[in-house]
C-alpha cells in the first residue's frame, strides 16, 4: 500500500508539472504575437484600375514636355529667321534667359545694354557667367567686337581688351566719340531781316502785355474799435449773459463790452479770463485789460 501510494504521489507531481509547462509556453506565444489594430476591408485597386487612374497624369506630363520642345524649337525658328524680338519672348516663355538675351543682343551693339538687361533681371544669380557665355556666343560666332563691347558694358574692360587684341584693335576703336561737330549755317540777309522784325514783333507784344497787366493792392483789413470801455453799473437786469460766466447781468452788477463785437461779461470775470486766454470769448479779437477802464 504504501509503495502505491508513493506511485500515485509521483505521477500526480508529474502531471502536474506538465500542466505548468505547457500553461508557460502559451504565455510566452501570446508575448510574442502582437495585437492588431482593427481596419475595415478595402478592396485592393487591379493593376488595370492603377494603369487607368495614373494614365491621365502620365498624358499631362507627355503634353507638357510636347509643349516644351515645340516651343524650344519654336525659339530657335524664329531666331534663325531673325525674328529676334519674337524669339525673345518664346525663349522667355520655356526660361532660358540666354536665348532671350542672345536674341536682343543679335540685333545690334545698340541693343546691348537691354540685353544685359534681360540677364541681370531674370537671372541676377549668374550674371557675370551670363554675360561671358554671351560675350564667348558672339566670338564664336565672328562678331569679335560684338563680344567685346559686351563685356565692356558689363565693365569687364581687361577681358574687353583680350578679346579685341585677337583683331588688332583697342575699345577706343570700336566705341563712338560722341562728339558731333556742326557747321554754323549764315543766314541770307532775307532771313536774318525777316528774324530780326519777329523778335522786335515779340518784344513789343510783351512790353503791352505788361502795360495792361495792373497789380491790384492786397486789401488791408482795419480793425476799428470803440476806445477804451468804460466800466459800467447795470441799473436794471439785463436781458444779456456775461460771455465768460453766462449768467445773466443782474442789476448793481459792474460789467464792460468787448470794443470790437460790443458783448457785455462781468468786468472781474473777463479780467480774470485775460490773464489766461487775451482774447474775446465771443469774437476771439485780442483783448488786453488796458481796454477797459476801471
Amino acid at each position: 500500500m504504501v509503495e502505491v501510494g508513493l506511485m500515485l504521489f509521483l505521477i500526480f507531481i508529474g502531471v502536474s508539472l506538465l500542466v505548468a509547462a505547457r500553461a508557460a509556453l502559451k504565455s510566452q506565444k501570446k508575448q510574442k504575437v502582437k495585437k492588431q489594430r482593427y481596419r475595415p476591408y478595402q478592396p485592393q485597386a487591379t493593376q488595370t484600375q492603377t494603369a487607368q487612374a495614373s494614365a491621365p497624369r502620365q498624358a499631362t506630363i507627355t503634353q507638357t514636355q510636347s509643349e516644351s520642345r515645340a516651343a524650344y524649337a519654336s525659339a530657335d525658328e524664329y531666331f534663325r529667321a531673325g525674328m529676334y524680338d519674337r524669339a525673345k519672348e518664346e525663349y522667355l516663355k520655356t526660361g532660358r534667359v540666354f536665348g532671350a538675351a542672345k536674341s536682343i543682343a543679335a540685333k545690334g551693339r545698340e541693343f546691348i545694354p537691354d540685353s544685359l538687361q534681360i540677364i541681370s533681371r531674370y537671372a541676377p544669380e549668374r550674371d557675370e557667367e551670363m554675360v561671358r557665355n554671351l560675350s564667348r556666343y558672339f566670338f564664336d560666332s565672328g562678331e569679335t567686337e560684338l563680344s567685346a563691347l559686351i563685356l565692356y558694358e558689363s565693365e569687364l574692360i581687361e577681358e574687353a581688351d583680350a578679346v579685341l587684341a585677337t583683331i588688332g584693335k583697342t575699345i577706343d576703336d570700336i566705341t563712338p566719340t560722341g562728339v558731333v561737330e556742326v557747321s554754323a549755317i549764315d543766314p541770307s540777309p532775307e532771313v536774318a531781316e525777316d528774324t530780326q522784325k519777329s523778335l522786335e514783333e515779340l518784344e513789343e507784344i510783351a512790353s503791352k502785355a505788361k502795360e495792361e497787366v495792373v497789380e491790384e493792392p492786397e486789401p488791408k483789413i482795419e480793425i476799428r474799435t470803440k476806445g477804451p470801455q468804460p466800466l459800467k453799473v447795470a441799473t436794471t437786469d439785463l436781458d444779456e449773459r456775461c460771455s465768460v460766466c453766462m449768467s445773466p447781468i443782474k442789476a448793481g452788477e459792474s460789467f464792460v463790452r468787448c470794443p470790437f463785437c460790443d458783448t457785455p461779461s462781468h468786468y472781474s470775470h473777463i479780467v480774470e479770463w485775460i490773464k489766461v486766454k487775451p482774447q474775446c470769448p465771443n469774437c476771439r479779437k485780442k483783448l488786453v485789460a488796458r481796454m477797459f477802464q476801471a
